[in-house]
């Protein structure tokens, strides 16, 4: 599915509450929105269970190890990645409650570009045509904040 066909849908759950998001995507006959709603879903499970596979001490060994690799790599890219990380599990230490499907909110909602598959067309006297069939990456962040 290519990301500016699915862009459409996103842009129209960006802000709204989750469950709401999820019924206008049920309702909108589009393949776009058949993907955009399982992402979503997968979301607010993950959004629903996480708390539960977590334990706090690990957070902390996970964040000082993430600590010494921002520290000890150049590479910005793995620094950013490693930062995000951080304040992910920190946020998480620092909330005290698990988050309930009916408080979620769509924070972000974004679609990447991912890698296109090239194929070829024949076309008349021996020539052919060339046929891009995009791919994109869905992102979905929810909060439990307005």
């Amino acid at each position: 599915m290519s990301p500016q066909k699915v862009r459409e849908m996103v842009r129209q759950i960006q802000g709204m509450h989750a469950m709401e998001a999820s019924a206008l995507l049920r309702a909108v006959p589009r393949k776009s929105a058949r993907l955009v709603a399982k992402t979503l879903k997968s979301a607010m499970a993950n959004a629903e269970n996480i708390a539960d596979e977590w334990d706090a001490d690990d957070l902390r060994n996970r964040i000082s190890e993430l600590e010494q690799k921002v520290s000890s790599t150049n590479n910005k890219k793995t620094r950013r990645s490693s930062q995000s990380k951080i304040d992910t599990y920190q946020s998480f230490l620092d909330s005290t409650h698990k988050l309930d499907q009916a408080m979620l909110y769509v924070k972000e909602a974004t679609v990447g570009d991912a890698p296109t598959l090239k194929r070829w067309r024949p076309r008349a006297r021996g020539s052919a045509s060339p046929i891009h069939k995009r791919c994109c990456h869905i992102r979905i962040v929810l909060t439990d904040q307005i």
